[in-house]
């Protein structure tokens, strides 16, 4: 066991004012939180756990599985994923953003270690055994939203960039995903070409690697790509020509890695749920002549589930689904604790009011505006639109004091009662978590792998 004492600096950057801070970070290199057999074997291999569990798919098991990967973007999302981790005995991936999780704090207020220490303490609550991890998600030039809306430069947003990533490479995170295909700098009509992709997808690569090998860490995966239209990778032909150009600088670099995932568009967005079977198979059979799986994005409201196994798919990003769920339960129980308030002499907790205007003056629902909505306000949008708004946007608010302390009095009120909210709110999540595990054919995946290796 080696004890370091690192200095780490990183950058503050608000356009065209740099803050520099100091942080002076006291860690021990020691052996990842989860100890499990599986990630035990794994490094004896010299494998990145991602890629050792994906490596057991189809020829030595038999059968295909997609590996859930959930936007850990509340305290109760992380637990319920969790628990149901342990009930189905399957490996469990969680991804944050840079808007989500960061230096900053993002908008849950956590950090990447603060992350990695909350997931491991529930974790170890649960008694969970099983392979648990950690994943950036769509890390790259503005991808932060603040990066776009104050028009920071290239450099700015790699300046920060670069230090995101040691934050994710010293928590202890397993995968970065690394999507270099978005420029706000140039003109609308105008795409990146696949070869200026190509160079700065290798280029953060390069700078993780140094990072990971001058800590003496051992081998993490990649992701690469991205599903958006503007990304300019979806059409079949520039994903293969991406991936080819993608292995012959690798080599020219002389780095011996290579990405387990590419983001393909498989048809879903966030408006739409439709799975494209023929399409992701046809990504798949490509993605695999490059040693390479592919991964979906935006999975949450896809009806034929079951598909993505049988397909190829090698993992899938879920994410504003269970934002949905936690809203729709908590929903449910405003109304139980309103027909509560005449029998005993409480306080009404008024979360969903709460929540309604954090949700609001946060502003982060135009984000998500359709072009003909655009300049509206909130209450000039139909009533279809504010709701998926506000189901969608909590997330952003989940942390905030005014937001927590309602949902505090909400449960309290509940207890009164004989109620345990919190309970009820985690058996919805529970719920709709169970039918990716299992459409995901991960039931026992820990088992069977476990069985091969032994």
């Amino acid at each position: 066991m080696k004890k370091l004492n690192p200095i780490l600096i990183f950058y503050f950057s608000k356009r065209k004012e740099v803050y520099k801070t100091m942080v002076i970070m006291s860690y021990t290199m020691c052996a990842h939180f989860d100890n499990c057999e599986i990630r035990k074997r794994a490094v004896v291999e010299n494998k990145p756990i991602t890629s050792f569990i994906l490596s057991f798919s189809k020829h030595s098991i038999r059968s295909n599985y997609t590996l859930l990967a959930v936007n850990a973007n509340s305290v109760l999302t992380v637990k319920s994923a969790l628990h149901t981790a342990k009930r189905f005995n399957s490996p469990i991936t969680f991804i944050t953003t840079l808007n989500q999780v960061d230096l900053d704090g993002g908008y849950t207020g956590w950090t990447q270690h603060e992350f990695v220490k909350i997931v491991s303490k529930e974790k170890e609550n649960i008694g969970f055994d099983g392979p648990v991890i950690f994943a950036s998600d769509h890390y790259g030039p503005w991808l932060k939203d603040s990066q776009a809306t104050e028009k920071w430069s290239y450099q700015e947003c790699i300046e920060w960039l670069k230090k995101s990533i040691e934050a994710c490479i010293d928590a202890g995170y397993d995968l970065l995903h690394i999507d270099m295909t978005k420029d706000i700098e140039l003109s609308r009509e105008e795409v990146l070409t696949v070869d200026k992709i190509v160079e700065r997808t290798v280029e953060m690569i390069d700078f993780s690697e140094e990072v990971r090998k001058n800590r003496g860490l051992p081998k993490i995966d990649y992701e690469v790509g991205t599903e958006e239209v503007t990304g300019g990778l979806t059409s079949i032909e520039r994903f293969e020509e991406f991936l080819l150009k993608l292995k012959r600088k690798m080599i020219e670099k002389r780095l011996n890695v290579w990405p387990c995932f590419i983001v393909g568009d498989i048809g879903t967005s966030l408006y739409n749920p439709s799975f494209e079977y023929e399409r992701a198979r046809r990504l798949v059979e490509v993605a695999s002549k490059y040693d390479c799986y592919v991964k979906g994005h935006y999975t949450d409201f896809v009806k034929n589930l079951e598909l993505y196994p049988k397909a190829g798919i090698g993992g899938a990003n879920v994410g504003p689904k269970f934002t949905q769920v936690e809203f729709d339960a908590l929903e449910r129980l405003e109304r139980i604790e309103q027909n509560l308030l005449n029998k005993h002499n409480i306080l009404a907790s008024k979360f969903m009011e709460t929540l309604y205007n954090a949700v609001v003056e946060s502003g982060r629902w135009k984000k998500w505006l359709f072009k003909n909505e655009e300049g509206k306000r909130f209450e000039q949008l139909s009533r279809k639109r504010q709701r998926w708004l506000l189901q969608t946007g909590a997330r952003y608010v989940w942390m905030e004091d005014d937001v927590k302390k309602a949902r505090e009095i909400l449960y309290s009120n509940l207890k009164i009662n004989g109620i345990d909210g919190e309970r009820l709110v985690l058996n919805s999540l529970n719920r709709s978590m169970s039918r990716f595990f299992r459409a995901f054919n991960l039931k026992n995946l820990n088992k069977r792998i476990l069985d091969l290796i032994k």
